[in-house]
């Protein structure tokens, strides 16, 4: 799982997981650009990627990744 997957660093470590054909689920809390980006890595590397949009800075945050 990583988390701030839509952008910067966050983005920079699914990319090289992906290119070891790692499967992804991938958190942040721009749901736009989490779409294109599992959809972009699971294309391209034939890995399965799923998403959740979520800002886990909130105190009741956890409870939308179960």
């Amino acid at each position: 799982m990583d988390n701030g997957a839509s952008g910067g660093i966050g983005e920079a470590i699914p990319l090289k997981l992906a290119a070891r054909k790692h499967n992804l689920i991938l958190v942040g809390r721009n749901e736009e650009k989490l779409k294109a980006l599992s959809e972009r890595l699971s294309s391209q590397h034939s890995i399965s990627v799923e998403y959740i949009a979520a800002d886990i800075s909130k105190a009741d945050a956890a409870h939308e990744l179960q």
